[in-house]
């Protein structure tokens, strides 16, 4: 059985993480566009600034739900903050008072990309990277299926912003590599064990022109891989972010993939 369309519900609550830039200010946009009158989308990242650029942005796509931004660091993630900040995000609201909830992680860092595998040494290192792109999410995600549980919410739909990096290993991308790994293999199991309850997507967005993209060639110690990143650019092979979003809608409007499923842009 596959998934219904998400934005066919009458009222919905949604969070985007790492809405603040890139391909997280245009899933934000793209979801404000198609989201029913009433719904309200949480945005979270560590840029208050970029926050509001977002909110603006969405707010003209769809002035009749609510934007609701809250800056947050997720290096340092606790359960009673995030679980102040959905309650905050909710309005006014009761979780009862929507049929739909979608949960967009979009949140991530490329790590260290001049270190090889070999000298990875650092604990607090690892612990940080990991905070960011693999604690904060689970722990994020679980406060807001305790919030709309089963018997509060029927639909609940969970997309993990994913990449190829968690299936294959990238020379001088230890930590990219490990951290989708480790949330993708997470996001998996929980699809498994809430068959029918959740909705889970991983998807990959391919290799997109953000940020990240220009961190890896500025940064990345690998030649191969400098190579390869260089050589996209300059020929201009790279996705836009509305490229990639625009796919990602699609998928979840159509409802053609298996709860759990990894679905890669170019598939």
């Amino acid at each position: 059985m596959f998934p219904k369309n998400p934005f066919s519900s009458e009222k919905v609550f949604c969070v985007v993480t790492g809405a603040s830039r890139g391909i997280g200010r245009t899933i934000s946009v793209e979801l404000a566009r198609r989201l029913p009158s009433g719904s309200v989308c949480l945005l979270l990242a560590r840029s208050a600034s970029g926050l509001a650029d977002t909110k603006n942005l969405a707010e003209a796509a769809n002035p009749k739900i609510s934007i609701i931004c809250s800056p947050v660091d997720l290096t340092q993630p606790k359960e009673e903050d995030l679980r102040s900040m959905i309650i905050d995000g909710l309005d006014d609201q009761n979780p009862a008072d929507f049929d739909q909830i979608i949960l967009i992680h979009n949140v991530g860092s490329v790590g260290d990309v001049s270190e090889r595998a070999a000298s990875m040494g650092s604990l607090s290192k690892w612990q940080e990277y990991f905070a960011l792109n693999v604690f904060s999410v689970a722990v994020l995600n679980s406060e807001l299926l305790k919030l709309f549980n089963s018997d509060v919410v029927k639909n609940r739909l969970v997309v993990n912003i994913t990449s190829k990096c968690g299936l294959v290993a990238f020379k001088s991308m230890g930590y990219y590599c490990c951290g989708k790994a480790a949330r993708e293999m997470y996001f998996k199991v929980l699809a498994t064990e809430e068959e029918g309850r959740i909705t889970v997507l991983n998807y990959s967005p391919g290799p997109v022109e953000t940020d990240m993209f220009h961190e890896i060639i500025e940064n990345v110690s690998d030649n191969d891989q400098h190579k390869v990143f260089s050589e996209m650019k300059e020929k201009k092979t790279v996705l836009t972010c509305e490229q990639t979003v625009g796919k990602l809608f699609n998928l979840l409007e159509k409802g053609n993939y298996k709860s759990g499923d990894h679905v890669d842009y170019f598939d």
